[in-house]
């Protein structure tokens, strides 16, 4: 009986190794390996090979066979749960009931219930340690692209903080002091989990992102702004492969379900998939055009015949043929399949047309993998430093999820207060009769500020990081201070500016504001976007921070859609 048993097993074992073992396929270059089928991606086929990172071939790539072998490969592996408590994924079923998050309001970590929000496809794994600052610093400065990515893409990533060499009230103390938005690990029960406890390193910092089994598509270390920016945009490139609005994925999709539906539905049916919206909610709402409700005809080649509104369609009559061409034209579908074959079916559109929304219009448009131009802000002249009474930091209106001040606005009016107060408040500077457009400076050039003498100074980075500090022999507290730049590019052009300060923050672009944050906060990456209008030619760029106590800094780079 014991023979037939360690028999069966290894037969068992035996068959899983086969099932489990690398075949041969073919990349985008032509250029063949051997690798182990994971999951898509978007419009990526991800494969387990012998390097450390998955290899990812665009769906494109594969012929239609080669879809169907890949098909074969994944269909046995569990769906993506509708509940992260439910996950069966190999790495993400370690974290339900073993994950901590902070409670803002208290400033204490408890439980984290995983059974509110869908099993992630992606997990973004941070691991550091209390005693590094490595660490410390990559925390906050993931801060804001965590929260970036989760408006832009809800419920695709979850990041999760895993602590290594530190006592367990050390682990939570870097969740409360970072103000982390993110999930933690319970740290005695990091033991148990075997997945992420081999992936995150035991002697460094580092920043992950895995595959739901644990597989790794990202890893790096943190080395200060330059290596959070590289991984910050591989991480959003990646999810650009998976975000409906990529019109270049529509085709890797389209190819890979033509070769596999028939296999999905051998046996049963199902009425036609779309692959690519052609409607965007900004172009609906300035026509306005409320909802969208139409009834779609599509062949069995997957072409859009026709398509007529509904009732409860908020569309002009005057827009109506218009609307209803282009998405006759333009919507990318698969075609319904009835017992393995393609058929004409019928698809009932609809699309509500959500309020505006500038923030997550400015996080989706930074994160836009087609937005690709993107300009150096290295040379810059810097007015500094310019007194300020620390009563105009002590009116504090609140805190935000991420632990930053949200500072009183401070109203002055000069019948009321004296000139040497509005020159040192927030909310007035030198040039406010002559306007930020006449603001022009030299380098050397000296201005009188309410007794204080300053020089416009030059000063580059070769990083976008700007210390302020810089040139002053003692740190330099309560006080404001000024940065200029000139932006040239050769046609106009929507952009936008990332920026992260310490602490207060306006910004004149051409003359005009554009941002005014009077918060108290440490320099992060990509901190804030701030749309803007290049004009052909020269851009002018002023900048005004304002400095509390400690580090005085700010961190900028600018993305432009290249023609």
């Amino acid at each position: 009986m014991l023979r037939f048993i360690v028999r069966a097993l290894l037969a068992f074992a035996a068959a899983h190794m086969l099932c489990a073992a690398p075949s041969e396929w073919t990349d985008a270059d032509g250029q063949h390996f051997k690798g182990e089928p994971i999951d898509v991606f978007g419009s990526l086929a991800l494969f387990r090979t012998s390097d450390e990172l998955v290899r990812r071939v665009p769906l494109r790539a594969l012929s239609p066979e080669d879809c169907q072998r890949f098909y074969r490969a994944v269909s046995a592996k569990p769906a993506r749960a509708a509940r992260w408590s439910e996950a069966k994924g190999k790495a993400t079923s370690e974290l339900p009931g073993a994950v901590i998050k902070l409670d803002p309001q208290y400033r204490r970590t408890v439980p984290a219930d995983l059974s509110t929000v869908p099993e992630p496809q992606l997990l973004f794994l941070l691991s550091g340690s209390h005693s590094d600052a490595a660490s410390w610093d990559m925390l906050s400065n993931f801060i804001p692209t965590h929260i970036r990515i989760q408006r832009v893409y809800p419920g695709v990533v979850g990041t999760v903080f895993f602590g290594r060499a530190h006592e367990p009230a050390e682990h939570s103390r870097m969740m409360t002091e970072a103000w982390s938005p993110w999930l933690a690990t319970v740290y005695e029960k990091q033991f148990q989990m075997s997945v992420l406890n081999r992936r995150a390193p035991r002697e460094h910092a580092a920043m992950q992102v895995l595959t739901r089994d644990g597989d790794v598509l990202l890893s790096d270390r943190p080395a200060g702004v330059v290596s959070y920016r590289r991984f910050v945009d591989e991480f959003t490139s990646l999810l650009w492969c998976a975000n409906p609005a990529n019109a270049r994925a529509w085709t890797d999709v389209v190819h890979y379900g033509k070769a596999v539906r028939p296999l999905q539905f051998a046996d049963s049916a199902t009425g036609p998939q779309l692959v690519g919206n052609p409607l965007k909610a900004d172009g609906l709402r300035q026509r306005g055009i409320g909802r969208v409700a139409a009834r779609l005809e599509i062949d069995a080649e997957g072409k859009v015949t026709s398509a007529t509104l509904q009732p409860g369609s908020q569309v002009p009559e005057s827009l109506t043929t218009q609307l209803t061409d282009a998405i006759v034209r333009s919507a990318v579908f698969l075609a319904a399949i009835d017992h393995g074959k393609p058929v004409a079916g019928g698809f009932d559109y609809v699309m509500e047309v959500p309020p505006a929304d500038p923030t997550l219009s400015a996080d989706a448009a930074w994160l836009d993998g087609t937005v690709t131009g993107e300009v150096p802000l290295l040379e810059w002249l810097v007015l500094k430093p310019i007194p300020v009474n620390q009563r105009d930091f002590d009116d504090v209106a609140g805190v935000d999820a991420s632990g930053k001040l949200i500072m009183q606005a401070v109203e002055v009016s000069k019948a009321k207060v004296s000139r040497a107060s509005q020159m040192t408040a927030f909310n007035s500077d030198w040039f406010a009769e002559a306007g930020a457009a006449s603001v022009e400076p030299k380098p050397g050039e000296k201005l009188t500020i309410d007794g204080t003498t300053v020089t416009w100074r030059a000063l580059r980075t070769d990083s976008g990081y700007v210390d302020m500090q810089t040139g002053e022999r003692l740190a330099k507290e309560y006080c404001v201070g000024y940065a200029w730049t000139e932006i040239e590019v050769t046609a106009a052009t929507n952009a936008w500016l990332a920026i992260g300060s310490d602490d207060g923050l306006k910004i004149w672009h051409n003359g005009t504001l554009v941002h005014d944050r009077w918060v108290r906060r440490q320099s992060h990456i990509d901190d804030d976007i701030v749309p803007l209008k290049l004009k052909a030619g020269k851009n002018r760029l002023l900048i005004k921070i304002q400095n509390a106590t400690g580090e005085w800094s700010f961190v900028t780079r600018l993305r432009f859609k290249a023609k």
